[in-house]
């Protein structure tokens, strides 16, 4: 008799579970619906929420670093503005092998800007190589490159302590770029021969677009901040 009231609370419970699965599909089926409902009268064929609803690990660190200045010297109330952009897709009459961005919103008093790379592999043997940046702006498909903004030797074993190489590009500003922003690492090794930079970008630096640590260009109001 016992057992036979266990089993019809089991079966009950069993089937209370089921109705209450049932019903927390049924509602996501019609908040979807909704959704879509609302999507189409938008005329929105999707939405992609992408990897933009996280900040980039670095403008956390950004942030943390201004509101720590900001804890030091609680007179300040004017604050510092701050622009980042993530890369994008390369446009049709651009050059392969260059990181991309889209600097259409770009606030005309950024004084500094910095080009913000995650270096993702580590070379277990002690090989240095010398890096050239390079910029171009592309504007209405012509594309104007600039001298080299910054030479720098890189030791392949060895990772920033921030994990990103960081390159000041400030002096791109001085052009006025509208809309297309290019960069682009040229490498040299220590017999002084050119290497191929398409190859060892990819290889060295995590270039994926959707990636949290894709590259950024950030651009301050005043000169870089120095992390």
């Amino acid at each position: 008799m016992v057992r036979g009231v266990c089993l019809r609370s089991f079966l009950l419970a069993c089937s209370v579970t089921g109705f209450s699965l049932m019903d927390q599909r049924r509602d996501a089926e019609d908040e979807r619906g909704l959704n879509k409902a609302i999507l189409e009268m938008l005329h929105i064929d999707k939405v992609s929420v992408s990897h933009q609803v996280k900040p980039h690990p670095y403008m956390r660190r950004i942030y943390q670093h201004l509101d720590s200045l900001e804890a030091q010297d609680s007179g300040r109330s004017d604050g510092m503005l701050v622009q980042s952009f993530r890369s994008v897709d390369r446009p049709h009459h651009g050059p392969q092998g260059w990181i991309w961005f889209n600097v259409s919103s770009l606030n005309p008093s950024m004084l500094g800007a910095e080009l913000v790379l995650f270096r993702k592999t580590l070379n277990p043997r002690p090989l240095s190589v010398t890096i050239t940046l390079h910029s171009v702006i592309s504007s209405e498909e012509t594309l104007n490159e600039s001298a080299a903004l910054e030479e720098r030797q890189l030791t392949l074993d060895q990772r920033p302590s921030s994990g990103y190489d960081v390159f000041d590009v400030s002096a791109v500003l001085s052009a006025k770029p509208l809309e297309l922003l290019g960069f682009q690492l040229r490498y040299t090794d220590e017999s002084g021969s050119l290497v191929l930079h398409e190859a060892l970008t990819q290889s060295l630096y995590c270039l994926n677009r959707g990636s949290l640590r894709e590259p950024l260009l950030v651009l301050y109001q005043t000169h870089p901040i120095q992390l």
